[in-house]
């Protein structure tokens, strides 16, 4: 057996879905053997029929279900449910580049690590969406490293030093700032590894909003529930000039005017969700 045969031994990975048919291409994309755990959630009868299915002709897949929505607790069940040591967190809606999940494994020693989301486009609206997200989350572009998955592969054990659990069960969303957040406080480092790339299905300026306004939702939520701090409404602004100015910077004018849009989306979500009881559940 390989060196990378038995780090892929130790590896299990975690895909939550609760009715995305493109889940079927994620798996397809999993070019390592390796145990896949599909964290079903809230899913409808004739979709989790489909993944059990699925599962009884691949025996690496095993397929959790649980009635409710939400991507941390469905997090946290498959990973109290994996038996390996190491477990990378993964989206149903993304692809596997070729050898993204080898060259993530052959890292893993460093504890934390990250890997690079590129965004497909088919549209105009979609290829400003995948430059604004190019400009606000790409590694390589802003020269910083965090813990938001996917992909984020680490060693389960890690919890000990970050509040002793993995996601916060009662967050719907932004489920992974507070899983940042305690990893900042814990001092653990996360190694990027750029040529670990996932692509993300193509998202329309409609579906790219909507996930925005979800995020602030969620961090309002995070605030009521004394998990997330609040959110400072002067450093997100100086966020989107920042962001702006990026844009501006490589020739990317109308991404950076995008890019700083979606941050006050996100700063007005929030303050309508603070400002309406029960808004965020």
């Amino acid at each position: 057996m390989t060196a990378d045969a038995d780090l892929a031994n130790d590896m299990t990975i975690i895909i939550p879905v609760c009715d995305d048919p493109l889940i079927y291409r994620c798996l397809a994309s999993i070019d390592v053997n390796c145990r896949t755990i599909i964290a079903a959630n809230g899913s409808p009868h004739w979709f989790l029929e489909g993944l059990q299915t699925y599962a009884k002709a691949a025996a690496h897949v095993t397929v959790l279900s649980a009635s409710e929505r939400g991507i941390g607790p469905a997090y946290n069940q498959a990973i109290l449910h994996a038996v390996t040591p190491l477990v990378l967190l993964m989206d149903s809606d993304c692809v596997f580049e070729p050898g993204a999940i080898t060259a993530m494994l052959a890292q893993a020693s460093n504890g934390l690590v990250k890997g690079r989301v590129q965004f497909e486009s088919d549209s105009r609206g979609s290829r400003l969406v995948a430059a604004a997200r190019r400009l606000t989350e790409d590694p390589l572009v802003t020269k910083k490293t965090s813990a938001y998955s996917p992909p984020l592969l680490y060693r389960t054990s890690i919890v000990e030093k970050m509040g002793g659990y993995h996601f916060h069960t009662a967050m719907k969303w932004r489920e992974d700032r507070d899983f940042e957040l305690r990893r900042r406080t814990s001092g653990l480092p996360v190694h990027l590894v750029p040529q670990a790339v996932i692509w993300h299905k193509p998202l329309s300026l409609k579906a790219d909003l909507k996930s925005v306004r979800a995020y602030g939702m969620g961090q309002a939520h995070g605030e009521q529930l004394s998990v997330l701090p609040a959110m400072s409404t002067q450093r997100e602004l100086k966020k989107a000039c920042t962001v702006a100015w990026r844009g501006i910077r490589r020739g990317e004018t109308a991404a950076g005017g995008y890019a700083a849009f979606r941050n006050l989306v996100m700063l007005a979500s929030r303050k309508i969700a603070i400002r309406r009881p029960g808004a965020t559940r």
